[in-house]
């Protein structure tokens, strides 16, 4: 019943996020610093997202500390890892435009949460 609840809770809180998108392999597939660099720009956009969700801050309160920190590492991280996968093109230009690049940061973060969650819940 706590799974069932715990991946009820976390659908809900990522499904509003989910957003299609193609994919743009300039990036070596994330393992470049390019790579490098978007991935920590997401995992901390992710952190500082999910800890503003209503829906999360309720979730952790039933959780130990130990499993909070244990989902938001498999959350944040998942989306860290996936997001080289989601650049588009018109991304890769915004992230190098300053004015513009926490909205590309924002924009590919919501783009891994559909993958993450295919992967978490397999």
């Amino acid at each position: 019943m706590k799974k069932t609840l715990s991946a009820a809770l976390l659908a809900v809180l990522l499904g509003g996020c989910a957003v299609g998108g193609g994919t743009f392999g300039s990036l070596d597939g994330g393992t470049g610093m390019g790579g490098s660099i978007v991935k920590m720009a997401v995992e901390s956009q992710c952190r500082a997202e999910l800890n503003k969700r209503s829906e999360w801050r309720l979730t952790a309160l039933a959780m130990s500390a130990e499993k909070q920190a244990e989902w938001e590492n498999k959350i944040c991280g998942c989306a860290a890892e996936e997001a080289p996968n989601q650049l588009t093109g018109n991304d890769v230009m915004q992230m190098l435009n300053q004015s513009t690049r926490n909205q590309a940061i924002t924009t590919v973060t919501a783009k891994t949460v559909s993958a993450c969650f295919k992967r978490l819940y397999r």
